[in-house]
């Protein structure tokens, strides 16, 4: 318990060692558990991923009154909970979005020609840059030179001198910290793209 007490400080601390540990002692069994919600295993690393970045981010006011592994599940559940809730409340319009793509077969080519298309992917290209320039040092270097520079896993570990296993959970906060940043910008988006295209197309 003593062990766990420490443990807990750590997290409130923002220490990453603590971190590291939830990623090497739980967070198989938590992505286990979250995919009994959502049924598909990359969704359920995401939250998984958010709920650990969620705690990182937060750690000051970091208030755990159970055992770690009873707060973590916890936390999981109802991110998992609230995905399917959105999911749901997104369903319609995906679908009548879809529905609009099928109808005209040159909506693709318009929305890629609008100068107002071209704002938008404008302002995700800065979101990315932002939320890239907020992570720390490691992270982003790790990140960028998997996603820009095309390198793997061992390459990485052998420019930057870590193990592989330092790279791979660099990655995974990395992933979740762009998908907590973008994830409104995402969700504001869909709707407004099937409103352009009800406004403009029926």
């Amino acid at each position: 318990m003593d062990k766990e007490q420490d443990l807990i400080k750590d997290l409130m601390a923002g220490k990453e060692d603590a971190y590291k540990y939830i990623y090497d002692y739980h967070y198989q069994a938590l992505c286990t558990y979250a995919y009994q919600y959502v049924k598909d295993i990359y969704i359920a690393e995401m939250i998984v991923g958010d709920v650990i970045f969620s705690i990182w981010s937060k750690h000051e006011s970091l208030t755990i009154n159970s055992t770690l592994r009873g707060y973590l599940m916890s936390a999981v559940k109802n991110t998992s909970i609230n995905y399917l809730v959105r999911e749901k409340k997104f369903e319609s319009i995906k679908s009548e979005l879809q529905s609009a793509i099928e109808k005209n077969t040159d909506v693709l080519t318009y929305l890629d020609n609008t100068p107002l298309t071209k704002l938008i992917e404008r302002e995700l290209d800065l979101k990315i840059k932002d939320s890239l320039a907020k992570m720390p040092d490691l992270t982003r270097r790790i990140f960028e030179l998997s996603r820009f520079s095309d390198m793997k896993y061992q390459e990485i570990a052998g420019t930057l001198d870590v193990s592989v296993d330092t790279v791979k959970y660099h990655m995974k906060v990395a992933l979740s910290r762009l998908r907590n940043d973008l994830k409104d910008y995402i969700n504001v988006l869909i709707p407004f793209l099937f409103i352009l295209l009800k406004k403009d197309l029926f």
